[in-house]
């Protein structure tokens, strides 16, 4: 009888794996796609993963290549519905170039010969570029670190995100050493950003280090960010790194709205899932995840940002 019982066990495991064996290519990418989604999305638990597993796979039935199944993905990050996910098609092999990466300029310039003022735009890039970033960042502080330096504007209102590390560890002598948010995951895990010793982390994870990295001379006494509807996803990450801090206000309009954090998954056939797995959080734990309203709602915000740190507002003040 034991025998009988063991030799169907045998023959039921051997009918699942076969079932499974008969799924195609296309359907097995499809189904790795939907677990990676489930595991990991933010809003995971607003999904009927059953339900929405079954109806997307029959989508699959009769796919031959992994190609045809790309709009099934494209459907599949609208149900999702946080507004920041995305799929990267595999792209054809090109013969390899060389190309001269471009560091975009951070522009800076003094106001009334004693306000400090930073425009960080939005940066994209890693390795070398990133540290060149960074420190250019740094480099302008350093120039605008004077004696009579009242304050200090940070202009994000054109950053339009990429890589917050870089910005983050350029700004860093600004935004000081210790913890400066969070990113927290759908089962309530958080991991801290912090800057210190030179570096930025992610957690225990070093993300960005600059030897030497610069101190102010003079503590900024003021800080005014300028925020706009272009200010989004790594641009609002570090809106978020100068919240909470007691010398800090921010102006302009309200964010874009995508105050998340992503991790890309490279998928088998060369394609990437960039996916939406946290929520930004400030020093204080504070959650956002989407925008992000300014303490003074400002279509001038320039000129206001340097009426408050000046504490005076005369009628002929411009900025450029």
């Amino acid at each position: 009888m034991a025998i009988i019982l063991h030799t169907k066990k045998v023959l039921i495991i051997s009918l699942i794996i076969l079932l499974a064996s008969c799924k195609s290519e296309p359907e097995v990418y499809l189904s790795n796609v939907m677990d990676i989604m489930k595991d990991n999305s933010i809003n995971t638990k607003n999904i009927d993963w059953k339900s929405l597993k079954s109806s997307t796979l029959k989508k699959a039935e009769g796919k031959e290549t992994i190609e045809e199944i790309y709009p099934i993905i494209d459907e599949l990050i609208v149900e999702l519905n946080d507004n920041h996910s995305f799929f990267i098609r595999k792209q054809p092999k090109l013969k390899s170039i060389a190309t001269i990466q471009t560091i975009p300029e951070i522009e800076a310039k003094l106001f009334n010969k004693n306000v400090a003022y930073l425009k960080v735009p939005a940066f994209n890039q890693s390795g070398d570029a990133a540290l060149e970033y960074a420190s250019n960042i740094q480099k302008k502080i350093k120039a605008l670190d004077r004696s009579e330096t009242k304050g200090w504007v940070i202009d994000l209102s054109e950053n339009s995100g990429g890589n917050m590390w870089p910005m983050y560890l350029g700004l860093a002598p600004l935004i000081g050493e210790g913890i400066s948010g969070y990113f927290f995951d759908w089962e309530n895990n958080n991991s801290a950003w912090c800057f210190k010793q030179n570096a930025v982390y992610n957690g225990s994870e070093i993300k960005l280090e600059l030897v030497n990295s610069y101190v102010l001379k003079k503590e900024a006494s003021k800080i005014a960010i300028i925020t706009g509807k272009r200010t989004a996803s790594s641009g609002e990450a570090i809106v978020i790194a100068f919240k909470g801090l007691p010398t800090v206000k921010s102006f302009g309009e309200t964010t874009a709205g995508l105050s998340t954090g992503n991790v890309v998954y490279d998928l088998s056939d060369g394609a990437k899932l960039v996916l939406t797995t946290s929520i930004m959080a400030d020093r204080n734990k504070k959650l956002y995840g989407n925008q992000i309203s300014p303490d003074i709602i400002s279509y001038r915000p320039k000129i206001e940002a340097v009426e408050w740190i000046l504490q005076k507002y005369p009628p002929y003040l411009t900025v450029d």
